[in-house]
């Protein structure tokens, strides 16, 4: 799986940067939140600790998602602004 970054927004209103991204997965299943998060915090050098993985659309007949993460300067600005059912999907909570 490869990943394209297309654009990285500032929101500094909410502490965080939105970024938007290509996972082209050829011959593979759509990505795993995780393995997503793997690789974007390796790109950006963040921890995965504080990326949150928000949607990852995928469309048929194509081998590639579009994918939509949040990247927090702190863990206590994403507890704060996420939503719990998108940080139960990112395993962050229980």
């Amino acid at each position: 799986m490869d990943i394209k970054i297309l654009e990285r927004r500032e929101n500094k209103l909410l502490n965080r940067e939105e970024v938007y991204a290509i996972a082209d997965h050829r011959g593979e299943p759509t990505p795993k939140r995780e393995d997503i998060k793997k690789k974007v915090a390796a790109m950006i050098g963040k921890s995965e600790d504080l990326i949150v993985v928000l949607k990852i659309i995928s469309s048929y007949g194509l081998q590639r998602s579009k994918v939509i993460l949040h990247v927090y300067n702190s863990k206590e600005d994403m507890m704060k602004v996420e939503p719990k059912y998108i940080l139960k999907r990112n395993k962050i909570i229980q």
